[in-house]
């Protein structure tokens, strides 16, 4: 798991550099923060690490743009999150049911559906010259929230 969240977050970060057209090195150092949280599943530190990279996409990338390379830092989030959350719910072992490894899979690609979607979405408006601003962020938001609030309220569909 800590090399999945590793490389999930690496390549968050090269499609990050990509977007941009480079950063400062120091950037690169988060991708060691993953070998250091794999220790403490279940804290909120993963959390804290992916509050700095998406901050991090936000500050980096010039305001207004639109760049392909979200598709990619998508997969990466997902990937990550997924390596967290599941070494969070292991059993100390570390080992896992086929039936568990498969459902984590179905979310990952449900997730990076609808990533796909939203970039589509986004490159189709993107050459518009539409003026939401701060009402698109906070709609965005919201349904960033409804979408944790449902999932999170939602009985798993087995127990493994």
């Amino acid at each position: 798991m800590t090399a999945v969240a590793t490389s999930g977050v690496v390549v968050y970060l090269g499609a990050l550099h990509r977007a941009v057209g480079g950063f400062d090195g120091v950037w690169w150092l988060l991708a060691l923060v993953p070998l250091v949280l794999m220790p403490w599943p279940g804290s909120a530190a993963p959390l804290a690490l992916w509050a700095v990279l998406l901050t991090g996409w936000f500050v980096l990338t010039p305001e207004g743009t639109f760049s392909w390379w979200a598709l990619p830092a998508a997969a990466g989030a997902v990937a990550a999150h997924a390596a967290h959350a599941l070494s969070a719910t292991s059993p100390p072992a570390g080992s896992f049911t086929r039936v568990t490894v498969r459902r984590w899979l179905r979310h990952c690609v449900v997730a990076l559906s609808a990533a796909c979607a939203v970039v589509v979405a986004v490159a189709s408006l993107s050459s518009r010259d539409l003026t939401i601003g701060a009402v698109g962020l906070v709609v965005g938001l919201l349904g960033v929230a409804a979408g944790l609030a449902w999932v999170r309220t939602s009985p798993p569909s087995s127990a493994d």
